[in-house]
């Protein structure tokens, strides 16, 4: 069930520029006195639980271009959905922003929880409503949250898949390699159904998940967010077991067409497929457990796919 949780190589927060540091104190009123790390997830940004002299508290994300190229743009997409989304109890309010071009910094309420436990089943079901409630609460996505879409990956994963060398299509399974053509089929299939009808985090792992003291679930992290289907985000949730007959039955509840059902079979092929394939590939230095993530992400996807193909979700 899931991937083991692997722990990136985070930036300390005594390694943020001075700048940043600055910004953080003025932010809060008064010098910081506590800085307590946060692990999980593959991030290489830093991510810490701040303590002011004057008692105010605070979590921090942060990340330089020099840390990874990409991360940065990431956090300024999350920071233009944050400032876009009402605030909830089962998000995480935005208190600040720092970006000097280089640098981006969120400050953001720090939540004293933890992480799901899905061996609980009240923790999988506190969840997986809260993830149905946020797609009733963005079905159609509000005003004001970025213009991007979920067909950007699907094409992003038939690219790739149509023009795989040899080393990528040696680590797909057997079947997998035989039937290719058909299974991009399936992908083609969920890119020309996908509607833009719904906003999603579209990364709703256990990593990006915190249950607060009094048992409220909230998601955070939003830097994949995008358009998508309305099935989209109960889908992400389900992949922590898409390997078992578990994920048919959350995606079950959903009232989906067959259509639709084939759809969810497209796009978990194309992940797959495309998370298998990029294992092969070298990765950013601050990124040393990706190739393992995506071997064990694919390989997982595959054999869910391979179960909903024998089901005749396709």
């Amino acid at each position: 069930m899931g991937e083991a949780r692997l722990a990136g190589i985070r930036t300390a927060y005594a390694e943020m520029p001075p700048a940043v540091k600055e910004f953080v104190e003025t932010a809060l009123g008064s010098p910081v006195v506590k800085v307590t790390a946060r692990t999980g997830g593959m991030s290489p940004a830093v991510a810490s639980s701040l303590r002011a002299a004057n008692g105010r508290t605070a979590f921090i994300k942060a990340i330089g271009s020099d840390v990874h190229p990409d991360t940065p743009s990431q956090f300024r997409h999350e920071v233009a959905v944050l400032r876009a989304l009402p605030p909830v109890p089962y998000r995480a309010s935005l208190l600040s922003v720092y970006d000097d071009g280089d640098w981006v910094a969120l400050l953001l309420d720090d939540v004293d929880g933890r992480h799901p436990d899905w061996q609980s089943a009240a923790d999988r079901d506190a969840v997986f409503a809260v993830v149905q409630q946020q797609t009733a609460e963005l079905t159609p996505p509000i005003a004001g949250l970025p213009n991007v879409s979920s067909r950007e990956g699907i094409e992003k994963y038939l690219r790739h898949a149509s023009s795989a060398g040899e080393a990528e299509l040696a680590v797909l399974p057997g079947w997998a390699r035989r039937d290719l053509p058909a299974l991009l089929d399936l992908v083609r299939g969920c890119l020309t159904h996908q509607r833009d009808e719904s906003f999603c985090h579209w990364d709703i792992r256990h990593d990006n998940i915190l249950l607060a003291g009094d048992g409220q679930p909230l998601l955070l992290d939003w830097g994949m967010s995008r358009r998508g289907p309305r099935w989209g985000d109960s889908m992400c949730f389900g992949l922590e077991w898409v390997e078992s007959a578990v994920f048919d039955d959350i995606v079950g509840h959903l009232g989906l067409s067959d259509t639709e059902q084939a759809d969810v079979t497209g796009f978990v092929a194309g992940l797959g497929l495309y998370s298998l394939m990029m294992s092969t590939q070298p990765t950013h230095p601050s990124l040393p457990h990706l190739p393992q993530f995506r071997r064990a992400l694919g390989e997982r996807c595959c054999a869910g796919v391979r179960r909903r193909i024998d089901l005749g979700l396709t």
